[in-house]
């Protein structure tokens, strides 16, 4: 994936305290405590680029003992493309809220339970396994159905990447705002600089939340009770996000691979349990 930079004003952390109102009420959009997965709210999506190998991967409510509660499960066992040893392959596992129209919030509990980060001996891409929530909440020009071109993402990840210096149990979480270049996303210009929120732990639930304030033109991210940090743009956000579904917001995990030639062929693993997902008032599945 590509990446640029554009415009754009004052970045950075600010206290809570001086964004009081800016966040918006929540209201629990699914806790997944029914048997399966509401077709009302949810629908699910895979995607394993041209190379690579999926064999193991799972979208499910269980029970999580972790959490003291059911959750989504989700988990991705992917094998990296073997025909090159230069640039990198991508496979997720995901599902898309049903009508994302109207979110302009989106908050879940996040428990990494596991994350198996290899590398490659003849290809230096830094892998990169993640979960994350988000979508695009706007287009910034003058959007085509079903396209994502021009459309703005807002996301936030938990995961590891293969060069992190931090402890073997520890995660960092980082937040993003980027617009699409092309049709499918795969080319993107960044809006302001990616945000380290700081870190979590493996096997600890941590509480992400993305918030999109069109009125001050910002998007607001926290981790936890942590300190928000904000990204502000300065592009159209009158209209509504090309992308299906109201910008095909989502809850996702992601291997970014190296292309590698050699032997072992690197396998990267993430499994993980999303639950109490919120979203702003009103929102009609």
């Amino acid at each position: 994936m590509k990446s640029a930079m554009i415009c754009f004003t004052v970045t950075g952390l600010l206290l809570i305290g001086s964004l009081a109102g800016a966040q918006q009420p929540l209201v629990l959009y699914d806790n997944f405590e029914s048997k399966a997965l509401d077709p009302e709210k949810w629908f699910g999506g895979q995607g394993t680029d041209s190379g690579m190998v999926t064999l193991e991967t799972s979208r499910l409510i269980k029970n999580e003992t972790l959490l003291g509660s059911k959750a989504l499960s989700l988990f991705n066992r992917s094998y990296a493309n073997t025909d090159s040893d230069s640039e990198h392959s991508t496979a997720s596992t995901r599902i898309f809220f049903s009508d994302g129209s109207n979110i302009k919030a989106i908050e879940a509990t996040v428990l990494v339970k596991k994350v198996q980060v290899p590398e490659c001996s003849t290809n230096d891409f830094v892998t990169d396994i993640r979960a994350r929530i988000g979508g695009a909440f706007f287009n910034a020009g003058e959007p085509t159905p079903g396209s994502s071109t021009n459309d703005v993402w807002a996301q936030v990840t938990v995961g590891r990447t293969l060069d992190s210096e931090d402890p073997v149990d520890t995660l960092h979480v980082y937040a993003r705002v980027y617009r699409c270049d092309d049709s499918n996303c795969n080319d993107v210009t960044n809006i302001g600089t990616k945000q380290d929120l700081g870190t979590a732990k493996l096997n600890k639930k941590v509480k992400l939340r993305v918030t999109w304030d069109p009125d001050t033109n910002r998007f607001i991210f926290q981790k936890g009770k942590d300190e928000e940090s904000v990204v502000t743009y300065g592009v159209n956000d009158d209209n509504q996000p090309g992308g299906s579904n109201g910008g095909m917001k989502r809850l996702e995990i992601q291997n970014f691979l190296p292309n590698c030639t050699s032997d072992p062929r690197p396998a990267g693993y993430i499994e993980v349990s999303f639950d109490n997902v919120k979203v702003n008032e009103p929102t009609t599945p």
